[in-house]
């Protein structure tokens, strides 16, 4: 999947996306709990949902950056789950606001690539049963005549 900027795409291609707690210069992976005194760099936002949460919870924060412009690109804060619950883009302009979107779905496939992986179940039986919820969803539409 390419984001439609080159720059962001290379960095991807040479970094790729971190899956465990770590960091290079595209991004930075941490797990937070509730209550963490490191939430105090986080999107306001965010900060509440960690400082708000018992200790017992665990968050997982993705920062995406732009080494080229020495800026943050997007934060994006998952639940223990792997369910996206908080994202903040650091830019106004569409075009970048769309390679942010691109980088949640990605997030989001690989954490369900990874789930279905841990549970033993293949990627292509993930990709039938997802046509054929399509498929029924479709029929009931009103677009199909039976």
């Amino acid at each position: 999947m390419t984001t439609g900027v080159k720059a962001v795409d290379q960095l991807i291609e040479k970094f790729g996306i971190l899956s465990s707690p770590g960091q290079d210069q595209f991004q930075r992976l941490t797990h937070l709990f509730g209550g963490d005194k490191r939430a105090d760099s986080l999107p306001f936002c965010m900060y509440q949902k960690v400082m708000g949460a018992p200790v017992s919870r665990r968050f997982t924060v993705h920062h995406f950056y732009l080494p080229y412009k020495k800026c943050k690109l997007a934060t994006f804060m998952f639940n223990e789950k792997g369910e996206l619950i908080e994202q903040v883009y650091f830019t106004k302009m569409s075009r970048m606001v769309n390679v942010c979107r691109k980088l949640q779905r990605i997030l989001l496939e690989e954490k369900d690539l990874r789930e279905n992986a841990s549970q033993g179940i293949p990627q292509e039986a993930k990709l039938q049963k997802g046509m054929l919820q399509q498929d029924r969803a479709w029929t009931r539409t009103g677009q199909f005549a039976a």
